[in-house]
Parts: structure tokens; sequence; C-alpha cells
């Protein structure tokens, strides 16, 4: 089968592979129907905190498909089911997954389809994929819902809205958005959910602050200068309520600190493969502040979200903005990372 796999940094290919078989009683094979590149894989793109995949590993953790081959445990869904999967590899009845803290799992060790922690599992970056753990893993999709409408519910749409949910947002709180990117753009639709008066979109790529806007955000642009300053202006002197973050970098990590107002809220849920990050802690303990910061658990919101997109309540596949063939995927790679040709969502089709 064709997939995309790593070859060191800012090098991926379209390869011949072998295709995936069912290995355990509880697996599942999908034929993958559409798949996407993630802003974190861009981390591994640039072996950015050192985290790099085996060479030749199969890229990819958002993917969905209908289902091809099971193995004799799978009870939950049949051969010819369209189904979507979060993101994380978990298995349902470890003590974590009990505490609905599947990327937690202990017999997977934390694992992401794609990625390099715990046990390698192929990516979705591919024609077909094997899926552990189906049951508890896969969701069935409505037929009237598009791919490009359900996909977002295995990761960004889940963590943008995990973000928001986070912040604790209350109707009548002025917000602010860190990053324009995919996720911080789900976060934004997301955050119009809880009802705030006023909300900031923060970024420095001027088509994404454009798409921001769409969903009802106020841009600031870093190129104005210090964004907890113009913020500040904007509110009055206070700061925003509640401050998402949805980058992953110490710099928004700390403007978004420097942001909120006494006494507010920051939830971040962009992603940190450095060790450790500088931290304000100062500021924050004065400020007393409350941070929420994590990783998804993005199995637990794919069934509460749904039917908010089925009602177009949130509509993920806004942010789309290219879908390339698979065997594209080297150059949808290479224009999200340089911000080229528009790009915000990369979309692949097998």
């Amino acid at each position: 089968m064709k997939a995309i796999t790593f070859h060191g940094v800012g090098d991926v290919r379209a390869q011949d592979v072998a295709e995936p078989k069912i290995v355990d009683p509880t697996d599942v094979v999908l034929k993958i129907t559409t798949s996407a590149v993630c802003g974190s894989d861009l981390h591994q793109y640039h072996g950015r905190g050192g985290v790099l995949v085996q060479t030749g590993a199969i890229m990819g953790h958002e993917f969905m498909g209908t289902v091809e081959d099971l193995g004799p445990a799978v009870r939950q869904v049949r051969r010819g089911d369209r189904v979507i999967v979060p993101f994380s590899v978990s298995c349902g009845q470890c003590e974590w997954c009990q505490r609905r803290l599947p990327t937690q799992c202990t017999t997977t060790g934390r694992a992401v389809f794609g990625g390099r922690f715990g046990h390698v599992w192929g990516g979705g970056q591919a024609q077909w994929i094997r899926v552990p753990f189906a049951d508890h893993l896969c969701e069935r999709v409505p037929a009237e819902m598009t791919d490009h409408d359900a996909i977002f519910l295995g990761d960004i749409l889940s963590t943008g809205y995990f973000c928001a949910e986070n912040g604790g947002i209350r109707p009548g709180d002025t917000v602010a958005v860190f990053g324009a990117g995919p996720v911080g753009l789900l976060a934004t639709q997301s955050a119009q959910l809880f009802g705030p008066a006023r909300l900031f979109a923060v970024d420095r790529v001027g088509y994404r602050l454009k798409l921001a806007e769409e969903f009802g955000a106020e841009p600031v642009s870093l190129d104005r200068g210090d964004p907890a300053e113009q913020l500040r202006a904007l509110t009055g002197g206070r700061g925003p309520d509640v401050v998402l973050e949805c980058v992953g970098h110490e710099t928004p990590f700390t403007q978004a600190i420097q942001a909120v107002r006494a006494g507010g809220t920051v939830a971040s849920v962009g992603v940190y493969v450095e060790p450790s990050l500088g931290f304000p802690a100062r500021e924050a303990f004065f400020k007393d502040l409350t941070l929420k910061m994590g990783i998804c658990n993005a199995r637990n919101y794919i069934v509460p979200l749904l039917p908010l997109v089925r009602v177009g309540k949130l509509k993920p596949s806004r942010i789309i903005t290219h879908t390339m063939a698979l065997g594209d995927a080297p150059k949808g790679y290479a224009i999200f990372d340089r911000k080229e040709d528009r790009a915000i969502k990369v979309m692949l089709r097998p």
C-alpha cells in the first residue's frame, strides 16, 4: 500500500509499505478514506525537542475510514462501518482509561498513532491502518456526515473544545485565543458556545486572523507589538478573563500569563515537546491565576461533540484549505510548514 513515511528532518515520502493485518482479536483494519496533516506532525517533521520517529515510520494521527477486516473479539463495529478514531491509542480497561484519562493508558504506554511514545503504532497517512481495541476506539459516523465534517472529532476539534471548556468561560466573559492555527481556530469556534461577550484571536499570519474574524473574533496581530499590552488596551487595562493558549511554545505561554486579568484563567493545549520551559511563576502567583493544561482525551469528546457538528453549531470543515492526493503529502507538509498558498489545514485522500 501507499503511505507517507518519515526519513529525517523535513523529509517525508510517499512509499510502498506492507499492508497492515489483524494481529490481536480486538483489532480492525480500516480502509482510510481521509487523513490530515496536523500541527503536531510538524514537531516530528522539524525534529523539535528531539521528537523523531524511526526512519520509515508511517506518519499521521488524524484519519477516518471504513472497517475492512476485524478480529474475532470485535463486537461493536462491522465490516463496512464508517468510523472515526481518536489520535491516542488506549485500551479502555486499565485504571486510567476507567478514570476517563485514556491518554494516560498504561496498556499502550500513552501511545499515539504515528507517534513515538509507548508502543509504536503505524500512522493514518496511508491507505489502510490497523486499529487495536476497536470496540473502545472506533465510533461510527452517521451516513449524512461528510469526512471533512467528522474527521476532526478525533483530534483538533475535541482539543479546541477541551481548551475552551478548561478555560471555564462564563457568559459575558472576555476571551483571548493565542494561536490562529487549526486548533486555535476550532478553540475560537468552541469558545463561542460558552457565551463570551468579546473574543480575541492573537496571531501573526494575516489570513489566519481573517478566518478567526469570520468566527467572531477580534484580530490582535503580533506584528503590532506586545499582545499583552494590546489586549489590556482593548479591555480597559484589565486583560481578558480567560486566555486559551493553542501554540505550544514558551513565548505565547508566557504572553498568555502576562495578558490574562488578575484572578483569570489560562488554559493551554499547545503541545510542548521540550522537556522544560520558562514559567513566569512569580507573576502567575501574584495575579492569583488558575492554570489548566494537558493533552486532550479526545475519546471522551467524540460522542458529545458529534451532534453539535451535525446541526452546524460547530463547523470544523471551514478551516480546510487544501485537499490533496495521498502521494502529494510531501508538498502538503511543505506548504503547511511554510504557511504558503494560505494553507491552514491540509487533507489527504488515499
